[in-house]
């Protein structure tokens, strides 16, 4: 799945059924996502896709995605790897920055489980799926001095969010290892 498109799916199926209750000037799904894939990188950003390689995500899932690194958003904030995605927000105000994304996306108040071995903000996030067409997906947070990384997979049809932990923590190593 491309990055836009992954986005797009994140973002657009929670909001689309809220579209005919909403009012006539809230922005729409896809004004939502291409807000976000607009944002403008933070002076000293990490381009994602220097963080993560096909060949991560298939040692840590044990499947291959199928597709090579796909970068998005300004300055290549945001890398699509197939079934993976992974976003590094950069500055002195990251933590905020993604969970002001996590706020976009009515997502804040899904519950964390903390993730003690990345530090003392890092945790696991398993979002609801809004509907039956949206699938289960993993997140692990994870700060590392002025940057945020919010890596997430998808979950294998049929299994929960929580099964792709061992995954996301092995391929999170990996992106720890490469930042500056």
């Amino acid at each position: 799945m491309n990055a836009i498109l992954r986005v797009f799916t994140f973002v657009s199926l929670p909001l689309a059924a809220c579209l005919a209750l909403a009012p006539a000037g809230a922005q729409t799904a896809r004004q939502q996502a291409e807000k976000e894939l607009a944002k403008k990188p933070q002076a000293g950003g990490v381009q994602a896709c220097t963080l993560i390689t096909r060949a991560d995500v298939t040692k840590a899932t044990g499947s291959d995605p199928l597709v090579d690194p796909e970068q998005a958003g300004q300055g290549g904030w945001l890398c699509n790897v197939g079934v993976g995605e992974l976003k590094v927000y950069s500055g002195a105000n990251s933590w905020e920055s993604w969970e002001s994304t996590r706020k976009a996306f009515k997502k804040e108040q899904e519950p964390t489980t903390p993730a003690p071995a990345f530090g003392e903000r890092a945790y696991f996030f398993y979002p609801t799926p809004d509907n039956q067409y949206q699938g289960n997906v993993a997140f692990l947070v994870v700060n590392r001095g002025n940057y945020t990384l919010a890596l997430s997979l998808d979950a294998p049809r049929g299994k929960p969010a929580s099964s792709m932990r061992p995954a996301l923590e092995t391929l999170m190593k990996t992106a720890l290892t490469r930042l500056p």
